[in-house]
């Protein structure tokens, strides 16, 4: 039994076209006709961009500076004013501020550690892990001269 006995319609027959550029014809047809120079005319008419600052750099560090002095009289007042204001609160406050640096810095030493111990087990390893880790030294190239070509790729098409 063929596939056009399936079908009792003859109009569907005709629409049913089994010519592989079918599809083609049918998008050809329904094309709508646009002018070459459409998305330069459509370009020209948006508004120009405003690439500069709308307000001035001074004017934001004034704010940030005299929030940053409110801040620290309020501090100030905070640990001398007071009852409960002795110089245990300004060390434990100096402490606090110690100890956090002192975290940040063992973790970041502790990072930096890690790293280089696995390269170095990487290194010292087997020929394995020799070739795994030249593969994925190449990958990283590939993908960085991938983006690379893309952007450059994306800046030639607007140039035209």
């Amino acid at each position: 039994m063929k596939d056009r006995d399936l079908t009792p319609d003859a109009d569907l027959d005709r629409e049913l076209d089994p010519a592989p550029d079918a599809l083609d014809r049918l998008l050809a047809e329904m094309r709508v006709p646009v002018a070459q120079d459409f998305s330069r005319q459509v370009m020209d008419r948006l508004p120009e961009p405003s690439w500069g600052r709308r307000r001035g750099s001074a004017r934001e560090w004034a704010v940030a500076a005299g929030l940053a002095a409110v801040l620290v009289v309020l501090a100030a007042a905070l640990l001398a004013g007071g009852a409960g204001s002795d110089t245990g609160v300004a060390t434990s406050v100096l402490d606090l501020l110690i100890a956090t640096l002192a975290a940040g810095a063992g973790f970041l030493a502790a990072s930096w550690r890690g790293l280089g111990e696995a390269i170095g087990a990487a290194l010292d390893g087997s020929a394995t892990a020799l070739a795994a880790l030249g593969l994925a030294a190449l990958a990283a190239n590939g993908l960085l001269f991938l983006l690379v070509r893309r952007r450059r790729a994306a800046a030639r098409s607007d140039q035209r």
